[in-house]
């Protein structure tokens, strides 16, 4: 295989992440300083009024009380259940959430557990953004120029039912939706627009891969289907591009880099 030597080592970024979904670490913080103020406004207000004579107060006690004493008293029993209570829910649903939109936000690509089995020349992206608004999951660049992969789902929403993929929607229902090998060779195509868009003398040659332990889903013409433990080896035995010389790749390089951020 062919080696441009001034690439020295394989190199992974993630992309700069536009939107809100991907957390920064202020945002985490921030969230985690509500959800411990809320449980100390639970814990708190819930000692004052159980250990205090607050509540002692506001209840009327006495052999005849009056219909307000008696709506008075029972207000009060519930605010001491019900406000305490709900600081707490409400503290314990924001850390809950905060944890899981840090771990969602998170690189999880095959590539970046399997970088070291990849030698030198290849410039790997997780979370690309194109200019369309699509994110590509998982972009290499290398000798045979650009391959764009993605991982199955494989959480709970999501079914296949031969070669049907469904989805299950709001209402619970199942709908049939593009199967990922499909949307995996669409973002192929994108890439190349967009790569083609810059380079109009060259056009880099884009494979697609749809990542996958289960043997039974099916290639389709133009989209690969690769076992989480076979992207490396995949990967480097793709044949290097004629034409995509040091300077092209260099161009391409920073065209993708620019985009990520990076």
């Amino acid at each position: 295989m062919h080696h441009l030597g001034h690439h020295a080592g394989m190199q992974v970024i993630a992309a700069v992440e536009r939107s809100s979904a991907r957390p920064g670490r202020r945002a985490v913080v921030r969230g985690v300083l509500v959800a411990a103020l809320l449980v100390a406004a639970g814990l708190a207000v819930g000692w004052l009024m159980l250990a205090t004579p607050v509540l002692e107060d506001l209840v009327v006690t006495g052999p005849r009380p009056t219909p307000a004493q008696t709506a008075v008293g029972i207000l009060a029993w519930a605010l001491a259940i019900v406000v305490p209570a709900g600081f707490l829910i409400l503290g314990v649903a924001m850390t809950v959430s905060t944890f899981e939109r840090a771990v969602g936000g998170r690189p999880r690509s095959a590539l970046h557990r399997l970088a070291r089995n990849l030698g030198d020349d290849y410039l790997v992206v997780t979370g690309l953004r194109l200019p369309d608004g699509r994110r590509i999951p998982e972009l290499v660049l290398g000798p045979f120029g650009v391959a764009v992969l993605a991982e199955a789902p494989t959480y709970a929403g999501v079914r296949r039912i031969g070669g049907r993929w469904e989805m299950r929607d709001r209402r619970g229902r199942w709908t049939t939706v593009e199967s990922p090998q499909e949307r995996t060779l669409r973002d192929a195509e994108r890439v190349r627009r967009w790569l083609g868009a810059h380079e109009r003398d060259f056009v880099v040659k884009v494979h697609a891969a749809l990542v996958s332990a289960d043997p039974t889903i099916d290639r389709i013409p133009g989209c690969t289907v690769v076992a989480p433990g076979d992207v490396a080896g995949w990967i480097q035995s793709l044949p290097p591009q004629r034409g995509l010389t040091t300077a092209r790749r260099d161009e391409l390089e920073a065209l993708i880099r620019e985009a990520a951020g990076g």
